[in-house]
């Protein structure tokens, strides 16, 4: 009797394992596939910033073909970013320099003029009325100078917020196994655009004259 119940149970407990078998070796290569963390991925480039930050091959490894949309926005923005961060740095310093000179010519005039007796009066107001005028030129060149600075730093930021963005929303596309939409690329570009008309408006309505080479077709 026990014989025959081994017998009669034996194929029921082959099946048994059968149909365990696949479900086990399907967790196992879930396991192996699931996706790195960027933390590991991008340790060589954390560790040359001194801070944690994403790179490519993170992108490329979670998101495959899908991710040249990031790759490229990434790359773009991190350009414009640099290229407003060093035009800021170089109006702020032109601003600095129109003050510095305006400060000088206006000491030096107010010393020349109360020192020096022998000028007559109506010379005297001319050399005044001279000197103001071109203190006035260069307070409006300063004033030019701090709204494009202004403007290039505002920029800067906001396309240093809108890659932190597209790189967390990607990353975490890729923690829950998804692919980044189309839908996600049209909001990121669209912030991308209206970044760049933002910065328009900001940098003509700050600088009374224009200001060609900043907007050369390279840029």
């Amino acid at each position: 009797m026990s014989r025959l119940l081994m017998t009669m149970l034996a194929p029921l407990l082959f099946l048994m394992a059968a149909i365990a078998a696949p479900a086990g070796h399907a967790q196992t290569a879930g396991e192996v596939s699931s996706p790195a963390s960027f933390v590991d991925v991008c340790a060589d480039k954390s560790k040359e910033r001194g801070r944690l930050r994403f790179c490519d091959e993170y992108f490329v490894q979670g998101l495959g073909a899908g991710a040249d949309p990031v790759l490229y926005l990434r790359d773009r923005i991190t350009v414009l970013r640099s290229q407003h961060e060093a035009a800021a740095e170089a109006k702020y310093e032109s601003f600095l320099t129109a003050i510095y000179l305006t400060a000088f010519l206006a000491i030096a005039t107010m010393v020349l003029v109360a020192a020096d007796r022998r000028i007559p009066g109506l010379a005297r107001w001319s050399t005044v009325t001279v000197s103001a005028a071109l203190l006035v030129l260069i307070a409006a060149v300063a004033v030019d100078w701090l709204g494009k600075y202004r403007a290039e730093h505002s920029a800067q930021v906001e396309f240093g917020l809108l890659r932190d963005e597209i790189e967390v929303e990607a990353a975490q596309r890729i923690a829950r196994g998804e692919q980044v939409t189309t839908d996600d690329v049209r909001k990121w570009t669209a912030r991308m655009h209206e970044i760049g008309r933002r910065f328009a408006g900001h940098f003509s309505e700050g600088s009374a004259t224009p200001d060609f080479d900043r907007f050369e077709q390279d840029n």
